[in-house]
Parts: C-alpha cells; structure tokens; sequence
C-alpha cells in the first residue's frame, strides 16, 4: 500500500528526539509499505505572511520525508495559513503524482483535523493515532473544535494504550483501536553484568518539565540513605540544573550520575550497565522507554500514571503509585533484594514479541486492509 504520514512532530538535527516515536512507527510501516512522512512545521524566526510555502525532500532508507516550512504571519491568521499552505503542498507536490491509499496522521491537531480534510475532498480514508491527553488540545475554541471535528469524522481512530484510549472515549463516541508503539528491538540487547555491591539504577528522559518525575527519584534515593547505589540519569533541559541542586541539598549527589542529552546511537549502551530502569512520571500516554529497557532485558518500576499499567507484568516490573517517594524507595529495596527472580532473556523477549516491528506491521496492516474494505463496500452500495 501507498501510506501518506502527516505529522507536526518530527525528528530534526537539532530536536533529534521530537517525535521519534513517530519516526520508529514509519520505519516499521516502511518493512511492508510504501511510506511517505509530510512533517510540516512554521518558521516562527521568519515573519513573512505572504509567502508561499517551502519545502525539502529526502530519502531515509525505504522512506520518503518532505519538510515542510511555513513562514510566521500575522496571529491571527497564522494557523490558517499553516493548514492551508501545508495542504497545498500535499494536493500539488504529492496528490497529483501518487495515488494514495491511506492517509496516517499522528496527533489529532493539526495532522489529524489536516487528514480528515484532504479524506473529505481527495476521498483518501484519514486515520489518526492519537499520542496525547486530549484536554491538552484545548488552547482555544477554536483548536477544540478542530480536534473534535478530527475525531469524529476521520475513517478510523487509533490510540498507542488503553488509557489514551478511554481518554479520547469522552470526546467522540465510537469505536478507538489500540496499536502500542513499536521499536526496533534489534537495536538493544541483554548483557550479563558482573556482580557488583552497587546498586545501578537508570532514568531516562526530557528535563524540560517535572513530567518525568525525577524529582521524585532523588527524594527517594534521598530516604534509602543506607543502600550502596547509582542513579545513572539521561536527559536534558531546562530543569536539569535544578534537579542537580535538588540532589545536593539532599545530600545524593554523589549517588547521581548526570549524562545530559544522549545521542540515539548510545542509548543501547546507557541501558547495559543498569540494574534496573525507573520510571517515575506523572502521566504518560505510553511509555516507550519502558520498552527499551525491557527490550534490554531490565526489570521496570514505574509509576501508575496511565500507559506504564499495560506494559508491565509481573515478570517484568513492578507499578507504583505516583508521587509517592516512600513508596518508590520501599520498590526500589525490594526488587534489589530479589534481582535473580527476574529473567532478562524472558522480559526482553516479552517486548520483542508484544512491541516490536513485526507486531506491529502485523496490526497496522490489518487496520489499514479493513478501513479498505469498509470503503470498497460504500462505493458498490
């Protein structure tokens, strides 16, 4: 099949990590399919509110990308000229050149409401994969609307968990699938550590905000003041400074291992010398992460704020209750002490099989092959 991808959120040389769950999705839709990504985004350093649009075409592997840059113009009508720009591009560049058999937006807005658009006048099925709390949509009336519009007239709604899924169940009534996130499991593997006295723990994530929650794993290493361990932390942004400070003043920054920014390449390498992965986020959708380090073949604790509760067995993790430092560190103490329980061949085989690319084409596939047929049908009723 001819898959169009539309999305917002995208990997660039400079924001390498923006959308890469989007990214690993397209490849594996490209082991099957032939995949076109129109990643569009505004110019907000430019203020030329006549111009027309521009754009950059390349080839990552099976996968055709085109950026597309809309330059800033006024407030008022620069979200217009967004949409409109972006889907003359798409009409002129791709529509008249290739014919597409299904178009797959990621997020509602502005994808997913674009999406829905080009299906109502190209007559093209628009499916969306929804990746974010929908209230999050809300800025303005007017982007409310445009998310609800997406939902409910799109040819097929998919969520990455089922969270997501009951989440989305508010705003429209009908039927939401549930397709996880995918990763390449083929690029992490499970290592036999050495014995150590020392305790290696691992998180990973943006520092930008308090979503991840590593304020909280420092104020729970901060409580297990006996235990011999490492915190080995990955991530940049704008709180990292302060997260540092926080584990000075509570007297664990010596127990804290700061990397900043991990390039894709080295995270593989980062999970091989942990014990164990934590996630202690506040919400998360999904929680991709997780994944990754199942799929090196680490036992899990995180916190039950939405995706992490269908991705963790028994035989993989534990759950948690967020924001509870006492109760992060009592988990911590307690998988430490029972490490040998934990089969690293069998948790990363786990997310191989539920998680990686061939269930996932697998399930993509079939969704794309029944949107379809409920299209065929239509047309010869």
């Amino acid at each position: 099949m001819n898959i169009l991808v539309l999305t917002h959120s995208y990997p660039e040389v400079n924001l390498r990590w923006r959308g890469i769950f989007v990214q690993e999705q397209v490849k594996a839709l490209s082991i099957k399919h032939t995949v076109a990504v129109v990643y569009f985004k505004v110019d907000y350093s430019h203020f030329s509110p006549f111009s027309d649009y521009s754009f950059l075409k390349r080839q990552d592997g099976g996968v055709t990308e085109y950026v597309v840059t809309i330059n800033k113009s006024f407030p008022a009508i620069n979200q217009l000229k967004y949409l409109f720009n972006t889907y003359r591009f798409i009409k002129n560049e791709i529509l008249r050149q290739t014919k597409i058999d299904i178009i797959h937006s990621h997020f509602s807005y502005p994808a997913g409401f674009l999406g829905t658009l080009i299906q109502k006048k190209a007559k093209i099925p628009s499916i969306i994969t929804e990746h974010t709390w929908i209230k999050k949509y809300f800025r303005s009336p007017i982007h409310k609307q445009c998310v609800l519009y997406a939902l409910r007239n799109s040819s097929l709604v998919l969520s990455v968990s089922k969270a997501l899924k009951d989440d989305i169940a508010l705003y429209c009534e009908r039927n939401i699938s549930v397709i996880p996130n995918v990763i390449d499991s083929d690029k992490f593997h499970t290592s036999e550590k050495p014995l150590s006295s020392t305790l290696n723990l691992g998180i990973l994530g943006g520092m930008g905000n308090y979503r991840k929650g590593l304020d909280i794993l420092i104020k729970s290493v901060s409580l297990l003041k006996n235990m011999d361990l490492l915190v080995h932390i990955g991530g940049d942004g704008i709180l990292l400074e302060k997260f540092k400070m926080q584990s000075q003043e509570l007297g664990v920054y010596k127990k804290c291992k700061f990397y900043g920014e991990i390039s894709a390449e080295d995270i593989p390498d980062f999970y091989s010398h942990l014990d164990i992965f934590v996630l202690a986020s506040r919400d998360e959708t999904f929680g991709v992460v997780v994944v990754e380090a199942m799929a090196s073949g680490l036992p899990v604790i995180a916190t039950d704020c939405g995706g992490p509760k269908e991705i963790i067995t028994s035989e993989t993790g534990v759950l948690v209750e967020k924001e509870s430092p006492d109760e992060l560190a009592r988990a911590i103490t307690q998988m430490s002490e029972n490490l040998h329980l934990y089969d690293r061949f069998i948790i990363r085989k786990y997310a191989e099989d539920k998680f990686g690319q061939k269930s996932f084409v697998d399930s993509i596939t079939r969704i794309y092959q029944e949107v379809l047929l409920k299209v065929d049908n239509r047309r010869f009723k």
